[in-house]
């Protein structure tokens, strides 16, 4: 026999379940622990996959929902807007101030310009325009807003009340102001845009009179009020000034220039003074100190302290001869020796006379400082003395500065509201305005909603979203399962192989891999078949039965598929229809189901003779024969595992097809006696409850289940299959499945 494996597996005679503990994943089948535990959010492979799998659902429901937006756009009325732009200064120049009036003024521009937005958008003045227009009559003047009122139902005496009638208008307006400029833009949408640009141009004049009003409003009160305020200041002054008279003509206080009683002048010169003495008598102390401290015999520092010429002559003259007498000391001449003699009495008379000059110095500077302490105590015995004195009239002086303080602040408030009422005059009389008109609104000709592009662009996004939500709506309420990571996960099994969505007949799929060899399907079948090599450390079952949870997921194609890739590399193969209820083999391979494998179970003819070959080279079939009344009873006889061991002693491989898992036993009792079971998936059709229900019926059995197999995969949906990767690889080389 040429079976392809390293070592001889081990006989199922003895022990047909000897191979399950020695099922391996192969290796592309291989993931990291937390891959396969159940994932806690949407990630964006997961994202992009289920966007891919519903495309055709977000597709429709984006078409449908643009064509509903382009046919919404082509049937609203068209609304027109027409702009006027108007400059607002900011009138930073107070008419009245003070702590009793003063006018309303924003802090920053910021709050004055947006004072001013609110203005333009107040009822008063849309009132007004109102009724210049006379648009409580004209339906256009409502705009859309009005239509859509209408449509509701509103009665015409709701709709034309006074109030509505401004909220309406007020909606229809908006106040856009120009950045980093003081200009505003005025825009009003309207139906009408002759309408629009009456409206525009009728808010901006109004607004500008609107100002100026207010503003010879504001004169005219500010004037009345500072006319009032300037009779009352006028009456308190002349009060507040008879008073202070009177109260310094009975007190007899004398006051000088600078409104300071004679007291106060007095104390304020004297304390100047003995600052100055003694910071006199400071420095003769110091100086006095220094020269008592020096040496005598330094002519230099006591002239210094001293300032006195003489001394710093007699100085310079000591150290001159001083200096001579060492020069001729070291030229030691007898006739320098005379002259060194001469010198040293010239020095000792210098040096008396500069030492009683000293002492005169420091006599002097002694009676500087004897001189300054007299006069210091003398100042202050005279400031004490007065002191005393202003003590006994502070009483009345208090009284006094009162009273002329209160003369001071009327007189300062007097002043300054005559002042602000000069002002008022002025401003009353000139009527500026710092509101001002830029340009008018004309007559827009094109329409400002709604915006094709703009609504169509909306369309577009509105139907991905609506789309996307739908498409999520569906995956998360279709309990199928989609993709060989979620079937990994659920089953906690190794994904065998994927196998793509054909559109061919279930009889041209089956032979797949035997017509089109190198079709996408063949090579997801060799690749199945290399995957089952690895899955044992013996190689590839030599018993493989493919199974599917519930019927017609394309099990009994993918068996004839795998008996024809173990065929194509020279192997000896044997394919079992062992699906006795819906058999199908025969019809696949257009052979004739009289004779059977019911026929053997039932004990007729030889295990081998039951078999026959069929087109396809290496390969040999037994047929389910005529459908038995209890399949269940047949395939748990000793004939079957007599059977099953005839085959492994001479065929290579055996692939059974057999039932489906759930509602049946036949199934059950097959995964028992085969070495390995794969289970059959069909991606978007196989439920999850019906899988999960299927594996555990399986493992009660002890089912050796290796594996589990995703057919039909929407290639074009499931980025982890993609026919632009492996599959289509080979389609510039060679196919020899030999290497395989």
């Amino acid at each position: 026999m040429s079976v392809d494996n390293n070592q001889s597996p081990p006989s199922r005679a003895s022990n047909n379940r000897a191979i399950s503990s020695q099922v391996i994943p192969h290796p592309s089948t291989v993931y990291p622990e937390e891959l396969l535990e159940p994932s806690s959010g949407l990630n964006l492979k997961e994202f992009i996959n289920i966007v891919a799998r519903r495309k055709w659902l977000v597709t429709v429901i984006t078409l449908l929902t643009l064509l509903a937006v382009f046919l919404i756009t082509l049937m609203v009325k068209p609304v027109y807007r027409a702009t006027s732009t108007i400059q607002i200064e900011r009138n930073a120049k107070q008419i009245v101030s003070g702590n009793t009036f003063e006018t309303v003024e924003s802090r920053s521009d910021k709050d004055f310009h947006e004072t001013q937005r609110q203005l333009i958008q107040s009822r008063a003045l849309a009132r007004r325009v109102i009724n210049q227009l006379g648009l409580d009559t004209k339906d256009s003047s409502l705009g859309l807003i009005s239509s859509i009122k209408k449509a509701l139902g509103l009665t015409p005496d709701e709709q034309n009340s006074a109030e509505r009638t401004e909220a309406l208008f007020l909606e229809n307006l908006t106040v856009q102001p120009v950045s980093n400029s003081q200009l505003v833009s005025i825009n009003y949408d309207s139906t009408d845009p002759k309408l629009a640009a009456d409206i525009s141009n009728a808010i901006s004049k109004t607004f500008v009179r609107m100002n100026l009003e207010k503003r010879f409003d504001t004169a005219s009160y500010s004037k009345e009020f500072l006319s009032e305020n300037i009779q009352q200041v006028r009456q308190t002054l002349e009060k507040s000034e008879q008073a202070l008279n009177d109260y310094a003509r009975q007190y007899g206080i004398v006051q000088d220039v600078d409104g300071e009683s004679t007291d106060t002048h007095s104390l304020k010169k004297l304390s100047e003074e003995l600052v100055k003495v003694e910071r006199e008598r400071i420095e003769a102390e110091a100086l006095y100190l220094q020269a008592k401290r020096a040496d005598p015999n330094n002519p230099t520092i006591i002239a210094l302290l001293s300032k006195d010429p003489t001394l710093q002559t007699m100085g310079n003259e000591l150290v001159r001869k001083v200096a001579e007498r060492k020069a001729r000391i070291r030229q030691s001449s007898t006739g320098s020796n005379r002259t060194i003699r001469r010198l040293k009495r010239e020095i000792d008379v210098l040096r008396a006379e500069i030492s009683a000059k000293s002492a005169t110095v420091v006599a002097s500077l002694e009676a500087e400082v004897d001189a300054a302490k007299k006069r210091q105590k003398l100042i202050r015995q005279q400031l004490a003395e007065l002191k005393n004195s202003a003590i006994s009239t502070q009483g009345d002086s208090i009284r006094y500065n009162t009273l002329k303080r209160e003369v001071e602040s009327n007189q300062i408030l007097y002043k300054e509201l005559l002042q602000q009422l000069k002002q008022v005059n002025v401003a009353g009389s000139v009527g500026t305005n710092n509101i001002s008109i830029i340009d008018k609104a004309g007559v827009p000709y094109e329409k400002y909603k709604p915006k094709l592009r703009t609504n169509l662009a909306f369309g577009l996004l509105l139907g991905l979203m609506l789309g996307m939500g739908a498409a999520f709506l569906r995956e998360f309420t279709d309990d199928s399962l989609k993709g060989s990571d979620e079937l990994e996960k659920l089953t906690g099994l190794p994904v065998l192989g994927l196998l793509p969505n054909i559109k061919q007949s279930d009889e041209q799929i089956a032979l797949l891999a035997h017509t089109e060899p190198r079709s996408p399907l063949a090579e997801a079948i060799r690749s199945l078949r290399t995957s089952l090599k690895f899955s044992t450390q013996y190689g590839a079952p030599r018993t493989t039965f493919i199974t599917s949870s519930t019927p017609a997921e394309g099990k009994s194609s993918i068996a004839l598929n795998l008996a024809t890739a173990y065929a194509q590399v020279g192997s000896r193969v044997l394919l079992i229809d062992a699906d006795l209820r819906n058999p199908s083999i025969h019809h696949l391979l257009k052979l004739d189901n009289l004779e059977g494998l019911t026929n053997y179970l039932a004990g007729a003819g030889d295990a081998y003779d039951v078999s026959r070959p069929c087109l396809i080279k290496h390969l040999r079939v037994i047929t389910s024969g005529p459908i038995p009344p209890d399949p269940v009873e047949l395939l748990s006889g000793q004939r079957m595992t007599q059977l099953l061991d005839m085959a492994a002693n001479e065929f290579d491989y055996v692939v059974i097809d057999g039932p489906p898992v759930i509602g049946l036993a036949d199934a059950l009792v097959l995964s028992n006696l085969a070495d390995a079971t794969i289970l059959v998936v069909q991606a978007r059709k196989t439920r999850k409850a019906s899988l999960q229900a299927a594996l555990k019926r399986l493992e009660r059995t002890s089912g050796n289940i290796i594996g589990t197999l995703l057919s039909r995969v929407d290639r074009s949906s499931n980025p982890e299959y993609s026919e632009d990767g492996y599959y289509t690889y080979t389609s510039s080389g060679s196919n020899n499945d030999s290497g395989v």
